[in-house]
């Protein structure tokens, strides 16, 4: 079995933090409200160009949960 669909399961930040899903980054208190929304819009860039890269929908729905979660929290 390939692990290759599960690259982009987790998200590591250039702050040397890593996320193990999109709600994870919501729940960090310690990132303002518009560096979670890059973070999880980038997350969700690299997700795509995965999954047309090799055909496999991988959390799609999770992310755009996420961000309209986000959306939703304002600030």
């Amino acid at each position: 079995m390939s692990t290759e669909s599960l690259k982009y399961a987790k998200f590591d930040h250039d702050g040397g933090k890593s996320y193990a899903s999109p709600m994870d980054v919501i729940h960090d208190d310690g990132l303002p409200h518009g560096q979670k929304k890059s973070i999880l819009e980038e997350w969700k860039r690299r997700v795509a160009a995965h999954n047309r890269a090799d055909g496999i929908q991988t959390m799609d729905h999770e992310l755009d949960r996420a961000i309209e979660r986000l959306a939703g929290l304002g600030t």
